[in-house]
């Protein structure tokens, strides 16, 4: 079936077409859930909730071609929806300390390593950090995107940012797969 001929039935409620849809994008978009997620059960709850509001709001999507990239936005809105409900505190971080971490290398530390050992290593981060990181990095929003999206200052998603690089670079140095001096 084509991209158009999947969003036709679906909008028709055909049960294979959505069985298609969803055999075709589940691995992507779980890989994706994965990587929000502090851990596989809650990845799957995300994955579901995900697909449960992709299939309740198809009909409002008119270019087949777009479907890809709607369906993942629609996931990455319902991880920040989980982010949400789970979060117990918003903290705000100063943006000085965010400059002075920041390295802008995280593509060069995320190309050394399988994509097992970086979602585990991500899987570790606080919320706020996992968050922001898989929006910036992976997803590529920019920090005005970000805050706007999880209703945070710009700053604190600068500074978020810069914390989970550094956590991360950590993480690799006690590994062992990089090795960097600290200024």
């Amino acid at each position: 079936m084509t991209e158009s001929d999947l969003l036709e039935g679906c909008k028709r409620h055909d049960v294979r077409a959505q069985t298609a849809l969803y055999n075709k994008y589940k691995s992507r978009l779980m890989g994706l859930c994965r990587r929000y997620a502090r851990s596989e059960p809650e990845a799957e709850d995300m994955f579901h909730e995900g697909f449960i509001r992709i299939f309740g709001q198809l009909h409002t999507l008119e270019q087949a071609e777009k479907l890809l990239p709607w369906m993942k936005r629609v996931m990455v809105n319902t991880a920040i929806n989980v982010y949400y409900k789970n979060q117990k505190q918003h903290s705000e971080t100063d943006i000085d300390d965010a400059w002075s971490l920041s390295t802008g290398d995280h593509v060069d530390l995320i190309a050394r390593m399988g994509t097992e050992e970086l979602l585990k290593l991500i899987e570790q981060m606080p919320d706020g950090y996992r968050m922001v990181f898989n929006l910036y990095v992976i997803d590529g929003y920019n920090h005005a995107e970000i805050g706007e999206l999880m209703g945070i200052a710009e700053g604190t998603s600068k500074s978020q940012l810069a914390r989970a690089k550094g956590m991360l670079k950590n993480k690799l140095k006690t590994l062992g797969i990089i090795n960097y001096e600290e200024s």
